[in-house]
């Protein structure tokens, strides 16, 4: 029976290696709290300090066959310890620049102003489609979803060159109607 302390004899190096949950088990308590707060000096989150000791201890089961002396295994722990910690620490700091640089361009007046015509854009379209023709409202609110040509014409059981002659027809209508959303977006630009 394995004790619960792991001794630097061979005896529970070798059971580790044969993947032994016990001898597992006991490691995992004997350091555990220990490569807690070693790494929580870098990372100061409890429940991101606990997450990344128990990769710590995936990372030592996957490679538990090349180990031969305690000390070579605390010595991975520590490493891959602080190791793992840096790298999310690194992460935490991508993250925050990209969470930064997001409000700020969602502050920005261009991104509010560009947001406002989009929205203001995609609703006269919106209401000039429903102006449509009905076969050519169809064809286009389909196409506004992604469907190609086939697609269309499969789902409303026409032809495929109906669907391009429809589409044909509605963009020349849109295009009519929808000049001076352009030129207003233009010159809000």
């Amino acid at each position: 029976m394995v004790s619960s302390h792991i001794s630097p004899d061979n005896k529970h190096i070798d059971l580790l290696k044969a993947g032994d949950k016990k001898a597992f088990q006991n490691l995992f308590e004997q350091y555990f709290n220990a490569l807690c707060a070693f790494s929580y000096r870098y990372v100061e989150d409890r429940s991101e300090t606990e997450d990344i000791i128990q990769e710590v201890f995936i990372s030592f089961w996957e490679h538990k066959k090349n180990f031969t002396h305690i000390n070579s295994i605390k010595a991975y722990l520590y490493t891959t310890a602080r190791n793992k910690c840096l790298n999310h620490l690194k992460h935490r700091i991508v993250k925050q620049k990209h969470e930064a640089a997001l409000i700020y361009e969602l502050e920005s007046d261009q991104f509010f102003t560009n947001h406002i015509i989009a929205e203001e854009s995609f609703n006269k379209l919106y209401a000039e489609i429903k102006e449509l023709p009905e076969s050519a409202r169809k064809i286009m609110l389909l196409a506004l979803k992604g469907l190609k040509n086939r697609e269309i014409a499969d789902t409303l059981g026409v032809s495929e060159n109906t669907v391009k002659t429809q589409k044909k027809i509605a963009y020349a209508k849109l295009k009519r109607k929808m000049e001076p959303v352009t030129g207003m977006i233009l010159f809000c630009l």
